[in-house]
């Protein structure tokens, strides 16, 4: 089972992704919108990856990456941004930003990428 949390407000691109796994799936999705319920199940749950909508958290984002990596050194971590916050995610690359997407995303976009993550962690092994 690969467990990936996203701190984000759109809730239904993240449905929209379940849907698109079905349900035989070994993927499960937890998606949050408030930083500190997302750091709680990030520090108890064993997770693979993190998205994190810039949007949602602007320069707070490079602090929250900072804080995950402490809690979970080589952390995998996706950045989901509008274009006009390109300078943040900049920084955060060099932070340990494994990719990003710029908004708007579809469900396909974040399938890929979350797939393309996946594999790349799976084959390290």
């Amino acid at each position: 089972m690969y467990r990936i949390l996203a701190l984000s407000q759109d809730k239904d691109l993240y449905a929209g992704v379940r849907d698109f796994l079905g349900d035989s799936s070994d993927i499960e999705i937890k998606t949050f919108t408030n930083s500190l319920d997302f750091l709680e199940k990030f520090s108890s749950l064993h997770t693979e990856l993190v998205i994190l909508d810039i949007d949602l958290l602007n320069e707070q984002v490079l602090k929250l990456i900072n804080i995950l990596q402490s809690i979970k050194r080589n952390s995998q971590v996706i950045l989901i941004l509008s274009k006009d916050k390109m300078g943040i995610c900049s920084a955060a690359f060099s932070l340990g930003v494994v990719s990003y997407l710029i908004k708007p995303v579809s469900t396909k976009n974040v399938y890929d990428v979350i797939s393309t993550t996946l594999q790349k962690q799976i084959n390290r092994v």
